[in-house]
């Protein structure tokens, strides 16, 4: 119901009876990400997995926008996204997703209807990262699975976080304000998701709190020091009867180099819940946990290089998630990249994992 509003309400004020003066603007992409990945397990146990992997994200989008003036724009915005070969399903829009939004540009910030990321994860920085496989929600999961987050047929289970960014939400449906910037590079937002279920966030549709609303702010700033572009972001969230959430993140450039780093940490609101049709143990400990992540990236005319750690460890047990990547691009042209990454996960659960994955792929957009 909240998609259809969302999209009437954002069609309706794009129409051309809006205004009989300004420019209409219209664009239309997709991309194949396609990667493949041998995976080498530590455990004798994780024989029966395969070694080899072709996970694959075919994505789509659209976007009308209409000018008013120079000062007044409204884009109605369309995402959609469809994974293959995905171990995780659901996961960061790993079988299919959506996101349908509306954006106005004003000279008193910008206003956000729709299935978009909320404030928090649109301001936040940390480490850096060229989306080969992504250090917040990062694919290795594709290669190596990660018993701490599971969805699909078998059960749902977020033991730990996923993620520096607060993504507890997802894309759910929200209003979403990002101020100008002033002060000299400081910006800040606010978020407010009437229900906080989303198929890519943390918040399971058999949980009790699905149906409670959310509250999101952050704050950014960014500033030229010594020849050194710093920034940094903070960001707070609460969801009803859900938890509390912080997050920091510092980021540094120079000449080409980045170096970040991010931490998330979750409190509880209430006692941990358990799903209404299956028993899984602890599976939404993430409401009690902590993330960090750091790296160290550089690119130069179209190479681009990061090192990167993610670590989150859940409070309640020893649920935790380690992650080393070295991802790699190559811009080809404008339509093609190649992609090269080397991970190491270690997951440690009721059921532990953990095992080295080298991967080749290729972007092609257009």
């Amino acid at each position: 119901m909240h998609k259809k509003i969302i999209l009437a309400i954002a069609l309706y004020a794009l129409s051309p009876a809006v205004s009989n003066a300004g420019e209409w603007n219209y664009d239309f992409f997709g991309k194949s990400h396609t990667l493949y990945g041998y995976s080498d397990y530590d455990s004798n146990n994780r024989a029966s997995e395969s070694h080899n992997h072709f996970p694959t994200r075919l994505s789509a989008g659209a976007m009308a926008q209409y000018a008013f003036n120079d000062d007044y724009q409204l884009g109605l915005y369309l995402d959609l996204a469809y994974g293959i070969d995905q171990q995780l399903k659901d996961y960061n829009h790993g079988s299919w997703g959506e996101q349908i939004y509306g954006v106005l540009d004003s000279p008193y910030g910008k206003f956000i209807l729709g299935q978009s990321y909320n404030a928090a994860y649109q301001l936040s920085v940390g480490a850096p990262t060229i989306d080969v496989l992504g250090i917040n929600q990062s694919d290795i999961v594709n290669f190596i699975a990660n018993p701490n987050w599971q969805r699909n047929r078998k059960g749902t289970a977020y033991r730990k976080l996923n993620s520096t960014d607060i993504n507890t939400d997802g894309t759910a449906p929200k209003i979403t304000y990002i101020s100008p910037e002033f002060n000299n590079g400081t910006m800040y937002g606010l978020s407010y998701v009437p229900e906080s279920y989303s198929r890519d966030g943390l918040i399971n549709s058999q949980a009790s709190y699905k149906d409670s609303a959310g509250y999101i702010a952050a704050l950014s700033h960014t500033a030229d020091v010594f020849g050194f572009s710093l920034s940094g972001s903070l960001g707070a969230a609460y969801y009803e009867d859900n938890d509390y959430e912080t997050s920091l993140g510092l980021s540094a450039y120079r000449k080409g180099w980045t170096l970040g780093g991010s931490l998330r940490r979750t409190w509880k609101d209430g006692k941990i819940n358990r799903p209404i049709r299956k028993f899984v143990p602890d599976y939404d400990a993430y409401r009690d946990s902590w993330a960090a992540d750091a790296g160290i990236g550089y690119e130069f005319g179209p190479f681009k290089t990061a090192l990167t750690y993610f670590y989150a460890k859940a409070d309640c047990k020893d649920y935790s998630s380690e992650i080393y990547q070295w991802e790699n691009s190559y811009q080809y042209n404008k339509h093609l990249v190649f992609n090269a990454a080397v991970a190491r996960g270690k997951f440690d659960s009721d059921i532990d994992n953990a095992g080295y994955a080298y991967i080749i792929g290729a972007d092609i957009k257009f």
